[in-house]
């Protein structure tokens, strides 16, 4: 069996799609969950080679390797689905999906009438270098506890809640939120995202990330 003849029988397990800049991609089911990697990444490659020597028991040449991803980057560009690819963050269908970035590559879907934890999204979540997890979400608590980081003057009224906030209180919370969300999300995620530095801010100064509790 010829090299390209065993990275064909691989590939078969890999769903090959494309970005809407026509990046390919390839969802895999790695320990019983979904996984999505750009077809030029690493982890792909490494993947390719691992697949490719437990079948011939022998490393696949460079240009074997490269002949092959050119081949499967042309079926996921011309044969393959257009999916919504994004970092961290996506809507669609009038839903939020936020990437948790964890190992089982779960996400939270967020919506009008609440959220739940989505193993299987309609969008994809490439991974990109640096990105770190982000903890579960739980469920009760209440919308009071965001006071403290809310930079108000007097109160502010969410669904029938009346939150208190000053303005005094609420700068170093900020602060260690700014810190927080830069902890999570990765350069890659800051680009992508259209964040904004906040005014007046210094070399170190960190991103604000913002989002609605349901």
């Amino acid at each position: 069996m010829s090299s390209a003849d065993v990275f064909l029988n691989i590939a078969t397990a890999a769903r090959l799609f494309h970005g809407s800049d026509g990046t390919g991609f390839a969802d895999l089911i790695i320990d019983g969950h979904r996984e999505t990697w750009s077809l030029r990444s690493k982890r792909f490659g490494a993947w390719l080679r691992q697949q490719y020597f437990a079948r011939a028991w022998d490393a696949p040449s460079p240009a074997a390797l490269n002949a092959a991803l050119n081949a499967l980057e042309a079926q996921a560009q011309f044969d393959g689905l257009q999916c919504k690819v994004s970092l961290r963050l996506a809507e669609q269908d009038g839903l939020i999906y936020l990437d948790l970035a964890d190992e089982f590559w779960r996400c939270v879907e967020i919506g009008a009438n609440g959220w739940r934890i989505a193993e299987d999204p309609p969008v994809r979540f490439p991974r990109s270098a640096g990105m770190q997890p982000l903890p579960l979400p739980l469920r009760g608590g209440s919308i009071e506890a965001l006071a403290p980081f809310l930079n108000l003057e007097g109160s502010v009224r969410s669904r029938g809640t009346t939150v208190p906030g000053t303005r005094a209180r609420a700068r170093p919370h900020r602060s260690r939120i700014e810190r927080a969300a830069a902890a999570a999300l990765s350069h890659e995620e800051f680009k992508a995202s259209g964040l904004r530095r906040s005014p007046g801010s210094s070399a170190r100064t960190t991103w604000a990330l913002w989002h609605g509790c349901c």
